[in-house]
């Protein structure tokens, strides 16, 4: 089951009006003005109705990227109206909905924010009786008592705050205990000397996998003139190169027990820190593996919820077909592949330990996949030859050495005799070139806030393009190394996913 939580529906004899459950829970702590003001702005929230996500979750466990949005905490994401489990097009909701809402995810409790610049407005704040109004549909699932919540905060020029106001929550009690969404809703009076605001969602887990607050609809207005917002990518600093190097071992945490940063069995791993930069606020998207390698190799899940390689064929693009569209080259090296284009799981070698082999266009045309996907012995030879280095290179371990199955100890061994290979080629000592070391997933595959899926990943650059013995606390997660590997060789966008993920750009020289 999806819900560990209460999952009946028990009728409507104890839900409220919205008025009525905005005012038992005190609505804005600004003073309440008049709505009909003479001028109002357009929506200022980017993307408050979800529809500028890439994909539905498929089941509300996967990380994602959320357009306009920052993740503070945890992985919020978007589910779709009428997935089973969920609610429908026909449960009580926006009457303009699109086809998506916002929900808390899968690692506990989550939040998501957004900066909204209103200093365009500046002289009509700073007279006093420019209005606001913060709204928005809040729910959550039948009697479970996860909730979102919606609140803006008011700041001025040096982002300092200067007030705030709460739009209020939706209880399961408020509900009826069904699963819906009711609008809540607070107005006001700008403070003077306002010059930005931070409109928040808050997903508060109670109970169960996902985190079943739900959020659509959300707006922000004001009682004055601006112009629309748009949709725009964030800043990256990411610089050109001239190749990436990616390896993908798997299952370890970031830290503590189980975790790689420190671990006296991980000597080599470690050892490359002070070469480069630790990015330690890196997430998974979900479990198990294969959906992660996923995200990354097209910028989706694609529905994708298991490691089903054998059965499964996704008619989607890869960044392969990104870095083709390009003009480079790409190449996947496999240790122990039998050859070129292995589709058949044998010893040690798994099909899935590179994630191309669920894509049509590599299962229906053979020679386009052996041509791409080649044993790890290949890498030595290829990599002879700066000519002959691919742009773009994703090698995977077998399932032995990729430290899921024999070990953190078995696996450093393998990559401090796998590393040297790309760090004395000519590719690396002549070219600029980077090498991105990630882990797939967190060490235990499950849900909820005692697994926030936060993995190593350390990112080494040649020409002293990386900050060395550098940690950086900016987020990313499989999205974010996603665009990073697409700026850094030139490469469009698959999905809104990587389109519009934050980089980590504070590990650059210069930056």
């Amino acid at each position: 089951m999806r819900h560990n939580g209460v999952g009946k529906h028990l009728g409507r004899a104890f839900a409220l009006s919205a008025a009525a459950a905005l005012a038992i829970l005190g609505g804005s702590a600004v003073a309440p003005i008049a709505a009909d003001a003479a001028v109002t702005s357009p929506n200022l929230i980017v993307d408050g109705d979800a529809e500028a996500v890439a994909q539905c979750s498929p089941r509300g466990l996967d990380g994602m990227t959320l357009p306009g949005w920052n993740a503070g905490k945890g992985e919020p994401n978007a589910v779709c109206y009428g997935q089973s489990g969920w609610p429908g097009p026909s449960s009580t909701g926006p009457s303009n909905r699109g086809a998506k809402f916002f929900t808390g995810g899968g690692t506990g409790s989550s939040e998501m924010d957004q900066w909204i610049d209103i200093s365009g407005a500046a002289a009509a704040i700073d007279q006093g009786g420019v209005s606001f109004d913060l709204n928005g549909w809040l729910g959550g699932y039948g009697a479970q008592m996860d909730k979102a919540g919606l609140t803006v905060s008011f700041l001025d020029g040096s982002r300092s705050k200067i007030g705030s106001a709460d739009a209020g929550s939706v209880s399961s009690i408020d509900r009826g205990f069904n699963t819906e969404l009711l609008q809540r809703d607070t107005k006001g009076t700008l403070p003077k000397g306002t010059r930005s605001v931070r409109v928040a969602v808050d997903f508060t887990w109670t109970d169960g996998d996902t985190t079943d607050g739900y959020a659509d609809n959300l707006s922000f207005t004001i009682g004055a003139s601006l112009p629309a917002p748009s949709l725009s990518q964030s800043t990256t600093t990411v610089p050109g190169y001239d190749h990436v190097f990616m390896v993908y071992p798997e299952n370890q945490d970031y830290d503590g027990i189980s975790g790689i940063i420190g671990n006296s069995q991980a000597p080599y791993i470690n050892g490359l820190r002070p070469q480069g930069a630790t990015l330690s606020q890196s997430f998974a998207t979900t479990h198990p593996s294969d959906p992660n390698y996923v995200a990354l190799a097209a910028g989706g899940l694609y529905g994708l919820v298991d490691n089903s390689v054998t059965t499964t064929t996704l008619n989607a693009r890869h960044i392969g077909n990104s870095v083709d569209a390009a003009g480079k080259t790409w190449k996947g090296y496999a240790e122990e592949a039998n050859g070129n284009c292995d589709q058949t799981a044998h010893g040690q070698y798994y099909q899935d330990d590179l994630p191309f082999l669920y894509f049509q266009n590599m299962k229906s045309d053979p020679a386009y996949c052996a041509a791409h996907l080649q044993p790890l012995t290949q890498m030595t030879t290829d990599l002879q030859s700066a000519a002959t280095t691919p742009n773009f290179v994703w090698f995977a371990a077998n399932e032995c050495h990729n430290m899921e199955g024999c070990g953190v100890a078995s696996g450093d061994q393998w990559l401090s005799a796998t590393l040297p290979t790309i760090l004395n080629s000519p590719a690396w000592k002549t070219q600029r070139s980077l090498l991105i070391v990630t882990f797939d997933e967190g060490t235990v595959k499950a849900f909820g806030p005692l697994y926030p899926n936060r993995v190593p990943t350390i990112v080494l650059g040649s020409q002293n393009t990386v900050k060395a013995g550098y940690t950086s606390s900016q987020r990313t997660d499989q999205y974010g190394l996603l665009r990073t590997i697409d700026t850094a060789l030139g490469l469009q966008p698959l999905t809104n996913n990587d389109r519009y993920a934050g980089t980590v750009n504070d590990i650059y020289s210069g930056h």
